[in-house]
């Protein structure tokens, strides 16, 4: 079975990421122990593994798809399998009650995340604190990975809005179109100072989710 799997085994830099997890964050979630090369320093209170074939390295252990969790509070650890990166996230914005999480991930879709002016970037930015810790080269891990990655800590700071969710999803479609007319396109009616939106969506980068959501009379805000 392929599943994307690139299992951190440097000790040192395991040690590193299991010190940015806060531990007063309950219940605390792995997802994709493998052999428990994470879980030995994190003692988590549920492991969530897809593949069955680790079942005997894993205690408190429950078989889900992490792009489907079982759980709906606490915080998340994982060495993300990075082909479900993006469903993953998709998902977590709705569970209020994932408070924190502290990933592995692929550096390239980071680098996305804080520089493009994507869907999902904004959404990541509009719903957490997003904090970069360290990159990670590709003989950290078992297999070895074709890219980089890095540790990211994700920090709730809003509750989900699923109009918030649709427009930027909207909106995203549209960006390289001015403003007003992408905001329009996505139903948009109560827009401010139409006058000055000489600028285009993509000219607003994802940090800047908050002043691309002033522009609409709306509560997010």
């Amino acid at each position: 079975m392929r599943l994307g799997q690139h299992f951190l085994v440097n000790e040192e830099t395991i040690k590193k990421f299991v010190s940015y997890v806060d531990l007063s964050i309950r219940p605390l979630i792995e997802i994709g122990g493998g052999k428990g090369n994470i879980t030995k320093h994190l003692n988590p209170d549920i492991i969530i593994e897809l593949d069955e074939r680790f079942s005997n390295y894993l205690k408190n252990l429950v078989i889900a798809d992490a792009r489907y969790l079982p759980v709906i509070r606490g915080q998340i650890v994982s060495s993300l399998p990075y082909y479900i990166t993006f469903d993953f996230f998709e998902e977590i914005v709705k569970l209020d009650g994932i408070k924190r999480l502290s990933l592995i991930l692929q550096l390239d879709f980071i680098k996305k995340v804080v520089n493009e002016p994507t869907y999902i970037s904004y959404l990541l930015n509009y719903y957490f604190k997003i904090e970069i810790k360290d990159v990670l080269p590709p003989w950290f891990f078992k297999p070895r990975p074709k890219v980089f990655s890095s540790i990211v800590i994700f920090q709730r700071i809003r509750t989900n809005t699923n109009k918030v969710n649709e427009l930027l999803k909207c909106i995203s479609r549209y960006r390289n179109k001015k403003i007003v007319n992408a905001l329009e396109l996505c139903g948009a009616t109560n827009i401010k100072n139409k006058d000055i939106f000489n600028k285009r969506v993509r000219d607003y980068k994802p940090c800047q989710v908050l002043e691309l959501l002033s522009l609409i009379n709306t509560n997010y805000v």
